[in-house]
């Protein structure tokens, strides 16, 4: 039986504008059609000609602009920019960061990629003629609480402030009570340049996803503070316990994969290269062996040469002798 309990959850609202006939149409400034994030209207604005020429430039702003907006509102979000690439989503371009909206200063921009790329056929990020352009706010919101899974501890009273998003990183705070302090802002981070990871746990328990972020601190704060030399073979295995345990908790880890597995190659790398110095080491002393023999060779045929020498001079005044 469930119960009345609620409790802050991190969530990630999106919206994806399709633009068809992209080649056609974007020659000039492009605005979408409004939409509701986080309980504000928006409009999603892209330009061609701005700081940069030949460029996409992505911004988000208000409804209305500036114009209807009263005198001192502000609104703070953690936004999240991405252009599709509908070919191999492991190329989609992706930029997040926290950004203060205001009456009088209330357009969040971002440049994003050559105009050349995005309309190269062969890049992915144009099919049919058609771009797909999101962008996402992360927001939270009470959700229930299921009884196996109670509320815990109270949230800190003296949160960090060593991290680029100080909003993102209390909303954090706020949702996973029993994460670490000090490693909220490695997954700041990485959900503010991956979305899906908090998407991908918007119907699991807190509990749960508490744990799920925990398994992804872990990984994170290996690969953030390890080095080539610290990878020996307790290392790897680590790892390895570390990673197989993410994997069970339904992150999109597509992204991180090619670290991991780097990280985990170093044994096989470092193998290689004692493997490699064994050998060139063994090639070293046959060379000396072969240098000693050398050295050997070359007297014996100086001996063999004076013996030589010395029994044709015998031989020749033997010779001498009888013509007398």
């Amino acid at each position: 039986m469930g119960n009345n309990n609620k409790r802050l959850k991190l969530m990630f609202e999106k919206y994806t504008w399709n633009i068809t006939n992209f080649s056609k149409v974007f020659s000039f400034k492009l605005f979408s059609d409004k939409f509701i994030l986080d309980g504000h209207t928006w409009q999603i604005v892209i330009d061609p000609i701005w700081g940069m020429a030949e460029y996409l430039h992505i911004f988000l702003e208000p409804d209305e602009g500036c114009a209807n907006l009263p005198e001192g509102w502000k609104k703070t979000a953690n936004v999240s920019f991405a252009v599709t690439n509908q070919v191999n989503d492991k190329m989609t371009i992706r930029k997040g960061f926290e950004f203060e909206y205001s009456a009088n200063d209330n357009c969040c921009g971002v440049s994003f990629l050559p105009l050349h790329e995005l309309k190269d056929p062969c890049s992915g990020f144009l099919v049919n003629d058609t771009c797909m352009i999101e962008v996402g706010i992360f927001v939270t919101k009470y959700v229930d609480e299921n009884k196996e899974y109670p509320p815990v501890c109270k949230i800190d009273d003296n949160p960090t402030n060593d991290n680029d998003n100080p909003l993102f990183h209390e909303m954090f705070r706020s949702s996973y009570k029993k994460i670490e302090q000090n490693f909220v802002p490695l997954l700041v981070e990485a959900c503010l340049q991956h979305p899906s990871l908090v998407v991908s746990q918007e119907k699991r328990s807190c509990r749960f996803t508490e744990w799920a972020f925990t398994a992804l601190d872990r990984v994170l704060h290996f690969l953030n503070n390890k080095i080539l030399k610290d990878m020996d073979e307790e290392a790897c295995n680590h790892l390895q316990i570390l990673w197989d345990e993410l994997k069970t908790f339904g992150f999109v880890l597509t992204w991180l994969e090619f670290y991991v597995e780097s990280a985990l190659d170093v044994k096989k790398y470092m193998e290689d290269v004692d493997e490699m110095i064994k050998n060139v080491f063994a090639l070293k002393i046959e060379a000396e062996k072969l240098k000693v023999r050398m050295i050997e060779t070359e007297t014996e045929l100086e001996m063999s040469s004076k013996e030589l020498m010395k029994a044709e001079k015998i031989g020749f005044i033997k010779c001498q002798q009888n013509y007398n």
